[in-house]
């Protein structure tokens, strides 16, 4: 799991850190006479040759990086519950937004329904731009369902940084999304998130979660509770003879659990009892500890393993 800082949650839930993809938003420089305004770039995909429904754009955007958004004015005013923060009540000929262009290309995208994936943008520069979608009334649900290319773009990113496509997608009950991640966290400590995350995380998020990895562990118990099942006597390995194998099962269990955690893997229950199956010279023992492992391996790799 990608390493989580708090300082992420922070710069989320208030003004967002500065992302560092910008250049490849560009594609010629740009200057502007009437105000003497210095355009470092166009972007690449919102510039003059940007046709939507026949339309050509009508709006132009800045960046706080000074990167030029060519737009529909009518898409903005559609997608936002307050005028792009009332940015579009402006009468300047150049609009100036106070977000670098890595940000502000990934909220044009999902107003336009288009994947930016072509601009590599990292899992916590698309969720930290999901935070700024509020600013502007955009609505996350509206923008971050399966069927969204932001959706994709997200879960594509999403095993680089699940604690905080988590907490975003709790925040904003992003259903779909926070349970396909939580499937990312099921060795995450809960005990050990930092203070940012808890008060940014929703509360019945970060229970399903809880309960999600209790509830695997509880399970993984109930299955090595039992050790396997006799058989027959014989002459060379009676009732008695079958115990050593009982108390070795004990033995192997009680390491396996000591650390017991929700992603255990079905591979890691084999080697560990494979190590107790080179020692066991019975056959018929060998026999009965390998189905009984079997059947633990097929029930765990059954469990849920998502909220």
């Amino acid at each position: 799991m990608a390493k989580f800082a708090s300082a992420d949650i922070e710069e989320c839930a208030s003004r967002i850190q500065l992302g560092s993809e910008a250049s490849d938003l560009v594609l010629e420089s740009y200057a502007l006479p009437p105000s003497n305004q210095e355009i470092s770039a166009i972007s690449t995909k919102f510039n003059a040759d940007f046709i939507h429904n026949g339309m050509p754009p009508d709006t132009r955007l800045v960046s706080s990086d000074l990167v030029l958004f060519l737009v529909h004015h009518h898409m903005l005013v559609d997608a936002s519950t307050n005028r792009f923060d009332a940015f579009l009540d402006s009468l300047r000929p150049f609009t100036t937004i106070p977000e670098t262009s890595d940000f502000l290309n990934i909220i044009l995208h999902a107003i336009y329904g288009l994947s930016c994936s072509q601009f590599r943008p990292t899992i916590d520069t698309l969720m930290t731009a999901v935070c700024l979608f509020p600013k502007y009334g955009l609505q996350p649900k509206r923008y971050i369902h399966p069927s969204s290319p932001l959706f994709s773009d997200i879960r594509y990113q999403m095993p680089l940084s699940p604690l905080m496509t988590y907490v975003v997608s709790s925040y904003y009950e992003l259903e779909e999304l926070a349970v396909i991640t939580s499937g990312h966290l099921l060795s995450l400590d809960v005990s050990t998130m930092s203070e940012e995350m808890v008060e940014f995380i929703s509360p019945v998020y970060l229970k399903r979660l809880f309960d999600l990895q209790q509830g695997r562990i509880d399970t993984l118990k109930r299955l090595f509770a039992a050790p396997p099942n006799p058989h027959p006597a014989t002459s060379r390995c009676d009732f008695i003879a079958q115990k050593t194998l009982t108390r070795a099962w004990s033995l192997y269990t009680v390491r396996l659990l000591w650390d017991a955690r929700a992603d255990l893997t079905a591979g890691a229950i084999e080697r560990t009892y494979r190590t107790l199956d080179d020692h066991v010279a019975c056959f018929d023992c060998k026999c009965a500890l390998r189905e009984h492992v079997k059947g633990i391996v097929i029930e765990w790799s059954e469990q849920k393993r998502t909220i």
